[in-house]
């Protein structure tokens, strides 16, 4: 018999001797595969900053379907009363890392590291684009893999998808192996520095099919939110703006009668509802592009009276809240102790009623390349590093709190002293079962237990920030109205923040 074998072939005479060469040929093929992920998986923090090695071509992708996942993980999936839900009813948090550069820039081994490290911080969701991030010529062609494979076979938005989609592929495998959201961004971006020149310089019905072949190569995986990265100024009736809707008729089109989720990121100082929601200057609107949630994006330190001012903006009271673009970690916008500053962005926007926030970091995001404030090597390390392990923190108690469909915004009903203003206020929310306030900086505290449904015994505990764990205040003591608590000391880095929980006994 024959065996083929690549470009080469090799005749067996004995067909026992051949029936033993195709089954170790078989074993080997099997066991490959399975050897490189349990390798990837076991890399940890060995990785250099720019592990962009081969990544398997694959353009005879259709349809990407899941292959032997379970797919009853939590996802979101619709909006209810100003929050995502999952399939199955209950509140989601979306915890996005901010991503954008990782299909172009990371091999498959690096993608499978670098999801796998977001997912032991907590984070259930990963925003990537799947082409067009070019900050600065240390990125590379946009439209290539770390392979040098291309995303489409000649011009962008117009011609058939390429074999470096397999990145983006594996990308929505990965992600969901490890039961993560995938926030699938189109990446338009400011200037030239993403897709918009030539979104716009296609016509309507090639975005269309874009669209419609984007929504039926993933049509199997419902855990992905369709994302637009826009980070400027324009309306629906402006070219860019037609593009985009002709863009998202594709998508709704291929897929079918149930649609999945969409945010948008807007002009820096807007708010998503401003820029995408509202009917600008007599404009009829979007047709097709309709963002499920309102997103905040602005680098001031006063979250909470950010945030507030975004969940109450006129008109937009039906929409949930989504912090788009917090001020990325190593970026230049904060003041004071950074490392605070980030602490109190992810307590605040959480615990006062949001459903999403979309951490970042400079070094993370371009994946070895320059970036705009900081970048290059070291970019896996960084998921050893405070922010990252104080987000992971925060994710653990916000998630076992906050996702409580009874959730409120405290109107002053439970932090009775000690809500300050500006950069210095509290965060704070309470349901049925526990009440929550992350205090800034240290300060005389009186709350009210009794707002957790009435006259019960209560367990008071101040929550560590910084470590993770909790410092018991009262074990179990009667619900009182105005219950005077001593702020605990400031942090080894100087620092003074606390989360103080309220629980029912």
């Amino acid at each position: 018999m024959i065996l083929g074998i690549g470009a080469n072939s090799i005749k067996i005479s004995n067909s026992i001797i051949a029936f033993a060469a195709i089954s170790a040929f078989l074993l080997l093929a099997f066991k490959i595969p399975s050897r490189l992920v349990h390798h990837a998986s076991q890399m940890s923090l060995r990785l250099s900053a720019v592990g962009c090695g081969e990544v398997v071509a694959d353009a005879a992708f259709k349809s990407l379907a899941p292959a032997g996942v379970d797919m009853g993980f939590a996802y979101p999936v619709a909006t209810s009363n100003r929050r995502f839900v999952d399939q199955s009813g209950n509140v989601y948090l979306l915890k996005m890392m901010s991503s954008w550069a990782m299909a172009q820039r990371c091999s498959n081994a690096t993608i499978t590291s670098a999801l796998e490290g977001l997912n032991s911080l907590g984070f259930n969701a990963v925003a990537v684009a799947p082409f067009g991030v070019h900050l600065n010529e240390s990125f590379g062609d946009r439209y290539r893999n770390g392979s040098g494979e291309s995303f489409f076979a000649g011009a962008p938005y117009a011609s058939p998808f390429g074999p470096a989609w397999s990145s983006m592929d594996w990308i929505v495998q990965e992600a969901t192996r490890l039961r993560m959201t995938v926030v699938f961004s189109l990446f338009l971006s400011w200037g030239d520095s993403g897709t918009t020149p030539d979104l716009v310089s296609v016509g309507p019905a090639d975005a269309y099919n874009f669209g419609k072949t984007l929504a039926l190569r993933y049509a199997q995986y419902p855990n992905i939110v369709w994302h637009v990265m826009g980070d400027f100024v324009w309306t629906a009736s402006d070219p860019v703006g037609r593009q985009v809707d002709a863009v998202f008729h594709g998508i709704k089109d291929g897929e079918g009668s149930s649609h999945r989720l969409q945010i948008g990121e807007q002009q820096r100082g807007w708010s998503g509802h401003q820029q995408f929601n509202l009917s600008q200057g007599g404009e009829s609107g979007y047709q097709w592009f309709k963002p499920s949630a309102n997103t905040l994006y602005d680098y001031g330190g006063n979250s909470v009276e950010l945030f507030d001012a975004a969940y109450g903006e006129p008109g937009a009271g039906n929409y949930g809240v989504v912090d788009i673009e917090p001020p990325y970690v190593n970026s230049p916008h904060y003041g004071g102790n950074k490392d605070q500053q980030y602490r109190e962005r992810n307590y605040s926007v959480l615990l006062r009623g949001g459903i999403g926030i979309n951490f970042g970091h400079e070094k993370w995001w371009p994946f070895g390349a320059a970036g705009i404030f900081d970048g290059g090597a070291g970019w896996f390390e960084i998921l050893n590093e405070p922010p990252q392990l104080q987000a992971k923190y925060a994710w653990s108690l916000l998630d076992k709190y906050v996702v409580d469909p009874s959730w409120s915004r405290d109107d002053g009903s439970f932090v009775k002293l000690g809500i300050g203003d500006g950069d210095t206020k509290a965060a704070s929310g309470y349901s049925k079962l526990a009440a929550v306030a992350y205090f800034p900086t240290g300060r005389s505290v009186t709350v009210d237990t009794t707002v957790i449904a009435g006259p019960i015994n209560v367990k008071l505990s101040w929550y560590d920030p910084t470590t993770g764990k909790y410092h018991l205040i009262s074990e179990s003591e009667a619900a009182m109205a105005d219950r005077s608590i001593e702020f605990p000391g400031a942090h080894p880095d100087g620092s003074a923040d606390w989360v103080l929980v309220a629980e029912r006994t």
